[in-house]
């Protein structure tokens, strides 16, 4: 497409061309140059100074739409009737389940009666399919190529489907998010029979990718839907008598377990309250906070928000569409896609986290998986098995050939999330392969590979064999060693910090609720820098309790917006105080030792990009996107070991208050929303919703500028190599490295996996197995792992004022589990550091063996 606009003298200025050929006209910042403008403009005096302002202003809508482009899938071009029907064929599917499965329509009735009624049966149900999908797994029913093969095969995955389908609606009181996730799996299919039904001389390729721009289309109108509906009505609204009255049309069961008071007492069953005309009733002798009988039921929550969960299938499926299109797509759109998608889905889970629900976050876990499945769906139908793996290769190359220093990183990733799913492979891999050396079906592919008729048929079939080979071939040691850290980190930041630090902050909400509000002001501002300087703390919870304690103590005197107004300035205060003690006292002090310098790479490309971009005066939108995008204590730290001046750096800070505001809404919101009449009626009604929203912000604002703090970062490391290669490098750093190296060597030579004996190998998969064990704990059955608590809760009654009430049982074992992967991995890194001295003391220090090994030399 040719972007062009025309001047005020009527010349044409073509944008294509400044953005193809006209390069150096950009700054390093990435904005035009007017005197180069101006020096490229005709020799002719009539040319004023429009022209120029008008060129700079044509410049600045391109990279105006560059950035939107980079957020808006880019559509085939089809005709507007096409794109009318495939809009319409779109919306079909969405608009049933918005009918049937959400709270827009008639969900909260329909969506459980199917499961009421038949539920009992899903056990029975559940227990055939995984027998049939086992059966057909070690038959090979995808070799069943024969005429007669077909038609079974297309009976018994029929069936299969349908079976599915009615066990995802008997379970949804159990599981209510698995309709959306059948949604997203359901959603390609359909699309795909309307190709064959009315665009069957299309190619498959090209009709997928005309569905980009109908499939972003449904996404804003349904998310435009959604909003009405909600503002419509202040019943439409998430709060507590919603949340109740959904409950109890969806038939969760109260907790009288817990809350043995709030059963009735005329023998019922039901609650000792109950809801009529959108208003909540408690007799004498109910407490109001029997309405946490229905803190464990996500029935109501999902089926409301359902639509969003909608938009953002369609919005993943658009873009995935985009990538079919005939004119291709650069690596730089699907890595693009790949941040957008992860910006989505950290806003959702923190608006989720904010909200205190964990079905929402769950519910994004399986309906990411589910997407993948479904643009799975829509890549196999759109190219042959052959151009699949050709274009699996190619792209693995790629990878290997760009990032094959840290795919170590994304290895021991994988294995850590996704180990015990491998042993379930692993496992059916041998069942298969007996069944094909047995021979009960003559239809099983072969038991050995027929390509080489002299490898013999081991325990695994070929296909296994193959996916072991690779893994053989990496740095087994290495690896999983990665993949231990990465499981304590999460464990120590996202469980441990996180519960506790809630707990905390709730407790001191609680204690001093009593006081003024100038003295709660002097306690929290202490305790905020004291958590600020704290390395695990993240920023938010502090934040977040600054808006509901001091919005709770000075909304009287200063009325809602002037308290929320106060607690952003005092959290900003802290910010800032904390800033400058990280920066000048903790890392200009620890910035003496050559050690610190060395562990954080002081010398690494990016680390002098950040200095290059961090150390720039004034403020700019790289450098406040890393100071308020970047984790709180590392971000200040490393400016003072890198001795950077410290009013810049503050300076730069102040726009952090753009987060810190919404934070603080949402806590006042949230305090708000906990304020009830005497007949427990939330005051508020609203505010749940706009809470919602305000989360929303936040979550936009904190990711959105890590994304863009590591664009800039990444952009600095390229386009400014020079600077960047000009800046004077750290020479006692670069000598302990230069040292150091020879033993690094000796430790990835010691630690290669078949020169490790065979008791260091168990204690290294044993320290795995148990991090794994604990990060599944904590997060496939959190509800077993802690006590719900939010900084709202008080620690005296939901903990009875022992903070380490919130681990439950399972909590307990996961702690267990994690200390002792701690210790395992600890003793493994001694061994390590050990053998490799050992080696160093040699002269000629034994090679270190390639990562890529040969197959045959693996054991």
């Amino acid at each position: 497409m040719n972007s062009s606009y025309h001047s005020a003298n009527g010349d044409k200025l073509n944008l294509d061309g400044i953005r193809d050929g006209n390069d150096s006209k950009k700054s390093e910042n990435g904005d035009f140059n007017a005197l180069e403008i101006e020096a490229n403009m005709p020799d002719d005096e009539s040319v004023t100074d429009s022209v120029v302002t008008e060129t700079i202003i044509g410049g600045t809508r391109y990279r105006i739409l560059k950035m939107a482009g980079s957020v808006i899938p880019k559509v085939e071009p089809i005709s507007w009737t096409t794109f009318f029907c495939l809009s319409i064929c779109c919306i079909i599917p969405t608009a049933i389940y918005a009918l049937l499965f959400t709270q827009m329509g008639y969900g909260d009735v329909l969506y459980y009666s199917f499961s009421k009624k038949f539920g009992d049966y899903s056990s029975v149900l559940a227990e055939g399919l995984m027998i049939s999908a086992f059966l057909f797994y070690i038959l090979d029913i995808d070799e069943w190529n024969s005429a007669i093969g077909n038609v079974v095969r297309f009976l018994c995955l029929s069936l299969l489907f349908f079976g599915f389908s009615s066990l995802v609606l008997l379970v949804s009181n159990q599981y209510p998010y698995g309709i959306i996730t059948f949604f997203a799996l359901i959603d390609p299919l359909w699309l795909l029979i309307v190709k064959t039904l009315f665009y069957r001389s299309v190619d498959t390729r090209m009709y997928v990718s005309w569905l980009s721009g109908p499939l972003f289309f449904t996404s804003i109108v349904t998310a435009v839907a959604f909003i009405i509906w909600v503002f419509m009505d202040s019943g439409h609204a998430w709060n507590n008598v919603t949340r109740v009255t959904a409950a109890e049309k969806t038939g969760c069961v109260p907790n009288f377990d817990e809350y043995p008071d709030c059963m009735s007492q005329d023998g019922s069953g039901d609650t000792c309250f109950y809801s009529f005309d959108s208003t909540l009733y408690f007799p004498d002798g109910c407490d109001p906070a029997c309405l946490n009988v229905y803190s464990e039921c996500v029935n109501g929550i999902v089926l409301w928000a359902g639509p969003l969960m909608m938009c953002v299938s369609m919005l993943f499926l658009s873009f995935f569409c985009t990538f079919l299109r005939t004119e291709g797509t650069s690596e730089k759109d699907i890595f693009n896609f790949g941040k957008i998608w992860i910006f989505i889905l950290c806003i959702m889970w923190a608006s989720a986290s904010f909200s205190g629900t964990i079905a929402v976050g769950t519910s994004l876990a399986a309906m990411t998986l589910a997407s993948l499945v479904a643009s799975a769906i829509m890549l196999s139908a759109s190219f042959s098995k052959d151009q699949v793996k050709y274009n699996k290769e190619a792209i693995l190359e790629r990878v290997r050939a760009k990032y094959g220093d840290n795919l170590d990183y994304v290895r021991g990733l994988f294995i850590v999330t996704m180990s015990p799913f491998l042993i379930l492979y692993l496992l059916l891999s041998m069942i298969n392969q007996l069944v094909r050396r047995v021979g009960v079906n003559p239809c099983s592919r072969p038991s050995s590979n027929p390509q080489d008729p002299d490898q013999t048929a081991g325990i695994f079939t070929v296909r296994t064999r193959k996916h072991l080979a690779k893994i053989k071939r990496w740095d087994r040691a290495n690896v999983f060693t990665i993949a231990v850290y990465w499981g304590i980190g999460y464990m120590v930041l996202q469980v441990l910090c996180a519960q506790l630090t809630i707990v905390f902050l709730s407790w001191i909400i609680e204690r001093t609720a009593k006081f003024g509000l100038y003295t709660v002001t002097g306690i929290m501002m202490v305790i905020g820098l004291v958590m600020f300087l704290l390395p695990p703390v993240p920023g938010l919870p502090v934040y977040f309790a600054f808006g509901i304690v001091l919005s709770a103590q000075g909304n009287e005197s200063l009325g809602w917006a002037g308290s929320v107004c106060y607690a952003t300035g005092a959290s900003l205060i802290v910010k800032m105080c904390a800033g400058a003690i990280q920066q000048k006292i903790i890392g200009q002090s620890l910035s003496q030792y050559v050690a610190v310098r060395q562990f954080v790479s002081v010398n690494s490309t990016m680390m002098r990009a950040m200095k290059l971009v961090v150390g720039t005066k004034g403020i700019t939108v790289p450098k406040v996107a890393i100071l308020m995008g970047g984790p709180d204590w590392p971000t200040y730290v490393l400016p003072g070991i890198m001795r950077l001046s410290l009013f810049p750096i503050m300076i730069g800070s102040i726009p952090i208050a753009f987060l810190i505001f919404p934070t603080c809404l949402t806590g006042a919101l949230l305090y708000m929303a906990s304020l009830e009449t005497d007949t427990g009626n939330p005051v508020y009604p609203w505010v749940g919703t706009v809470a919602t929203i305000t989360a929303s912000i936040t979550a936009m604002v904190q990711f959105g500028s890590m994304i863009i703090a590591a664009y800039y970062l990444e952009n600095a490391a390229d386009k400014r190599k020079d600077e960047v290669d000009a800046m004077e490098i750290d020479q006692e750093v670069k000598e302990a490295d230069d040292r150091d190296e020879h033993l690094r060597k000796c430790y990835q030579t010691a630690t290669q996996w078949r020169a490790i004996p065979f008791w260091v190998k168990s204690i290294l998969v044993l320290s795995l197995g148990c991090i794994t064990a604990s990060c599944y704990m904590v997060q496939f059955f959190p509800s077993m792992c802690f006590v719900e608590h939010t900084l709202t809760d008080s620690v005296s009654e939901n903990l009875n004022d022992n903070p380490m009430n919130i681990f439950l049982p399972l909590g307990w074992t996961s702690i267990g589990f994690f200390c002792a992967s701690c210790f395992l991995i600890t003793a493994f890194s001694s061994w390590g550091k050990k053998e490799a001295k050992r080696l160093a003391e040699y002269t000629n220090a034994l090679p270190i063996l390639d990562k890529e090994q040969p197959e045959d030399e693996l054991t």
